[in-house]
C-alpha cells in the first residue's frame, strides 16, 4: 500500500540513500552521480543552515510503499519581498517518484506541496515540457534573463573544440532556424577569436581608483547595495546578509560557486559584485563561468571592467574556458553587448504561483514581479 507523508528526521537518511540510487534492491533509481552523503549535505543545507527555517515549516513529503520511499518532493523555505513585507516563500525541489508508480502519485506529492500555508510558491525547471503543467496550476511563467541573451567571453583559446562546441551548442540543432543561427554564431566566435578586448586588470595595487577579489563572505554592504533595485519591486527575493551568505556561500550540487567584489580603493566601500557558477559535470571536465546574480552601484563601467578581469583570471585558476554573462539592466545590457564579441540566445525558466489568500494582484499594471536568476541550494 502507497501512503503519503511529510518527512521526519528519521527519514532523511532511507530518503537519501532513495535519491542517490542506494536504497537496498534499487535498480536504476534516484539521481544519477549523487551519493547518500551528498544529499545528507543538502538536507543540511535546506532546513538546518537556511536562515529561513523554522520547525513549523514541512521539510517536504515521503511516498512510501510499506517502509520504503517511492517518491519524494523536498520544501525549502526562502525570504521573499512582498508589498514591503518580508514573508516565506516556499520552493519545490528534488520532485521524484519511482518510475513504477509514476503518473498520480507523481502529481499527488506536488498537489501536497500546495495545499501548505506559503503566500508564494516558487518552481524552477529547465525542461520546457513542464511549462503547460505548471500553467494548469497557475503559475506564472518568467523567462530570464529579461533580454533573453548571454554574452560569452573566451578565457582559454587554446580549447577551441571546448568553445566551438559550447558556443554553437550543434548537438541541440534540429532545424533550418537553428542552422543559420549557428552560422551567425560562428561569425561572432571568428570575430572573438581575432578582436576580443581585454578588460584591463582586475587587481589594482599600483592606486587604481578601484580593486576587485573574490571574497569568502557577505557584510551589511552587500544588503545595501540591493535596497534601491528591492525598493523597486513588489515582489523579490529578500536580500538581507542572512540569506545572501546562504545563497552565496553554500556549496552546490556538481558545481563551486565564486563572488568576485569590487570596492574602491580610497576607503574600501562596496562598489558592485558578480557571482558565478564553475559549471562541469566532472571535475575532469573543461569548464564554463556562469553568472547567477550581480549588483553593481550605478553601473559604472570602470567597476564591471574591474569585476570582469577579475573573474577572467578567476575563470584561470579553476579551469575555465568561457565566461558567460547577462544584463540586469538596460546599462549593463550595453557595456556587454559593446564590449564583447560572442553572444547568444538565453532562456532560463522561473515559476511563481501566489496564494489564493495572498492580496497581490500580478495582473495590475503597476506591480513589479522581480524572478532572480539566483536560486536555493540544489
Amino acid at each position: 500500500m502507497t501512503a503519503l507523508r511529510e518527512i521526519e528526521e528519521k527519514d532523511l537518511v532511507p530518503l537519501a540513500d532513495f535519491l542517490a540510487g542506494e536504497f537496498p534492491f534499487s535498480v536504476a533509481k534516484g539521481f544519477p552521480y549523487t551519493t547518500r552523503e551528498f544529499w545528507l549535505s543538502l538536507f543540511e543545507l535546506w532546513w538546518k543552515n537556511n536562515p529561513a527555517y523554522t520547525n513549523q515549516f514541512p521539510r517536504g513529503w515521503l511516498l512510501e510503499n510499506d517502509t520504503s520511499p517511492v517518491g519524494f518532493i523536498g520544501n525549502i523555505p526562502v525570504k521573499f519581498i512582498i508589498s514591503g513585507e518580508t514573508k516565506i516563500a516556499a520552493s519545490a525541489n528534488a520532485w521524484y517518484v519511482s518510475s513504477s508508480i509514476r503518473g498520480g502519485f507523481s502529481l499527488k506529492l506536488f498537489n501536497e506541496f500546495l495545499k501548505q500555508k506559503s503566500p508564494l510558491f516558487l518552481f524552477k525547471i529547465e525542461d520546457e515540457s513542464f511549462i503547460s503543467l505548471l500553467s494548469r496550476y497557475k503559475f506564472n511563467h518568467y523567462i530570464l534573463p529579461r533580454s533573453q541573451k548571454e554574452y560569452v567571453y573566451i578565457i582559454n583559446k587554446k580549447k577551441v573544440g571546448f568553445v566551438f562546441s559550447e558556443f554553437l551548442e550543434i548537438r541541440r540543432t534540429t532545424g533550418l532556424k537553428e542552422i543559420v543561427e549557428i552560422y551567425k554564431k560562428f561569425g561572432f566566435m571568428i570575430c572573438a577569436y581575432l578582436f576580443q578586448k581585454s578588460f584591463g586588470e582586475g587587481k589594482n595595487s599600483d592606486g587604481g581608483e578601484y580593486f576587485s577579489s573574490v571574497c569568502s563572505s557577505c557584510d551589511d554592504s552587500f544588503s545595501r547595495l540591493w535596497d534601491p533595485i528591492v525598493k523597486s519591486c513588489d515582489v523579490s527575493l529578500s536580500r538581507d546578509t542572512d540569506t545572501l551568505n546562504w545563497l552565496y556561500f553554500s556549496s552546490s550540487r556538481f558545481r563551486k560557486r565564486v563572488v568576485i567584489q569590487c570596492r574602491r580603493s580610497a576607503d574600501h566601500s562596496l562598489a558592485g559584485y558578480l557571482v558565478f557558477d564553475v559549471q562541469r559535470l566532472k571535475e575532469t571536465d573543461e569548464a564554463t563561468l556562469q553568472l547567477m546574480d550581480m549588483c553593481t552601484q550605478d553601473n559604472d563601467p570602470r567597476v564591471l571592467a574591474s569585476l570582469l578581469s577579475c573573474a577572467i583570471e578567476t575563470g584561470k585558476q579553476n579551469g575555465a574556458s568561457l565566461l558567460v554573462v547577462w544584463g540586469n539592466n538596460q546599462d549593463t545590457e550595453s557595456y556587454f553587448r559593446t564590449n564583447i564579441t560572442m553572444r547568444k540566445a538565453a532562456q532560463h525558466h522561473r515559476f511563481m504561483k501566489f496564494s489564493e489568500k495572498q492580496e497581490f494582484n500580478t495582473g495590475r499594471e503597476n506591480n513589479r514581479v522581480c524572478p532572480s536568476m539566483i536560486h536555493p541550494p540544489q
